[in-house]
């Protein structure tokens, strides 16, 4: 289906006989390889103007491979659908409790040898940091589902370090980048 919906009468006429209804917009299960295109922090108003303000980094990716985690999932699957498509991800930053927020974002990319400490970054029109230094970079994310106590299935994402790589048999030159200390200096292979 192409339609190219230009006004609310086009929407109105719009017959869905051929769509297929979807209940959300989940990634797939299985390990993506990205390149970053964009990361950006930006501010969420919160229900309590006297609470501090919480924050989101979005991050949005090109997917340049796609590996299903299981072998069936894998069949009938076209992966030009998914190759060349944005991967999208949020990361909140909740700021009642900023500090442990921002340390875990530390350690994650700390995990996958970005660097992390220094001046953060991330906010459009401010002086770029480690948080921007990502885009353009090569990270390896594996997707899994599970349910929430509510029922509901939700993704969780989680960047591969290099020793999960290793795990995969996913070599490290696919990133095509040093991995960094927390300071931004190459360092040896990660254990």
């Amino acid at each position: 289906m192409s339609e190219v919906i230009m006004s609310l009468m086009d929407l109105a006429a719009l017959d869905t006989s051929e769509l297929t209804a979807q209940v959300g917009r989940l990634q797939r299960e299985g390990i993506y390889f990205l390149t970053v295109q964009k990361a950006g922090i930006v501010e969420r108003e919160t229900e309590d103007p006297a609470d501090p303000s919480n924050y989101d980094l979005n991050f949005e990716s090109l997917i340049e491979e796609y590996v299903p985690l299981k072998e069936e999932d894998g069949v009938g699957l076209d992966k030009s659908k998914i190759i060349g498509n944005t991967f999208k991800e949020r990361y909140f930053i909740y700021g009642k409790d900023i500090i442990q927020a921002i340390q875990l974002l530390m350690g994650q990319y700390k995990s996958v040898g970005l660097r992390c400490k220094g001046q953060m970054g991330g906010v459009e029109g401010q002086a770029p940091g480690w948080i921007d230094e990502i885009v353009g970079k090569r990270i390896i994310v594996r997707v899994q589902h599970r349910m929430d106590k509510g029922g509901v299935e939700r993704a969780n994402i989680y960047w591969m370090t290099p020793k999960q790589m290793k795990k995969a048999n996913i070599p490290l030159a696919v990133l095509g980048r040093d991995l960094l200390d927390e300071q931004g200096n190459p360092m040896e292979e990660a254990a």
